[in-house]
């Protein structure tokens, strides 16, 4: 018995050192994609070629939009290689906000939405992909769903996020959806808890306009 308990653990160590070996080896695999996309996202943009047969720089882009179109296609490869790891949540992360970026906000809303379901609503990425959701919500004119976002995130005390960046979003957003006394109410908020915010000089002015 004692000879079948040691080859059981040798064979139970054995499996468990693959699966670190395999842990790290995924880890190593998804940071070099995701640095893979980041490069491209920060490729330069240079001109077009001229001279007929002359081919693009390697590593650059004709325009801002082509780039953007191929880190969203980089980063969206990364997620959907690692749709459980931090590098592939990251990943999905961004391609959501480029896709933002380049003003296609239905296709970022669904970017957003991916991201919060992988990665939990309370995580950092996932109240960031709240806020980002909130924001492609409202740049489609869906005002009653983007300030309820804003609200439900201002509401969580122990949120991640900066709360007075929250509170000052939704109170633009309440005012692009004609809600002036709710805007005014939250620029309220910001100007009595964040004294001394960046925001607090625009909420004090807000506040005047709106009363």
């Amino acid at each position: 018995r004692r000879v079948l308990f040691r080859s059981g653990a040798v064979i139970v160590i054995g499996a468990a050192t693959g699966f670190v070996w395999w842990r790290k080896h995924s880890r190593d695999a998804s940071g070099t994609a995701f640095a893979t996309a980041m490069s491209v996202a920060e490729s330069q943009i240079a001109p077009a070629p001229t001279v007929p047969g002359a081919t693009q720089a390697p590593g650059t882009f004709p325009n801002p939009k082509a780039r953007q179109e191929a880190t969203v296609a980089a980063f969206q490869k990364v997620a959907g290689a690692y749709p459980s790891s931090g590098d592939g949540i990251a990943a999905a992360y961004q391609a959501a906000g480029v896709l933002m970026a380049m003003g296609k906000a239905p296709e970022a809303q669904k970017a957003y939405e991916d991201v919060i379901k992988r990665a939990g609503g309370t995580s950092l990425y996932g109240y960031s992909a709240r806020l980002g959701l909130a924001e492609s919500l409202a740049s489609q004119g869906q005002y009653d769903k983007a300030i309820k976002e804003y609200s439900d995130l201002a509401a969580q005390r122990d949120s991640l996020l900066p709360m007075d960046g929250v509170l000052v979003a939704l109170a633009r957003t309440q005012v692009k959806a004609g809600k002036p006394a709710d805007a005014r109410a939250t620029f309220k908020r910001v100007v009595d808890e964040f004294p001394t915010s960046v925001y607090a000089n625009e909420a004090r002015q807000q506040v005047a306009a709106l009363g």
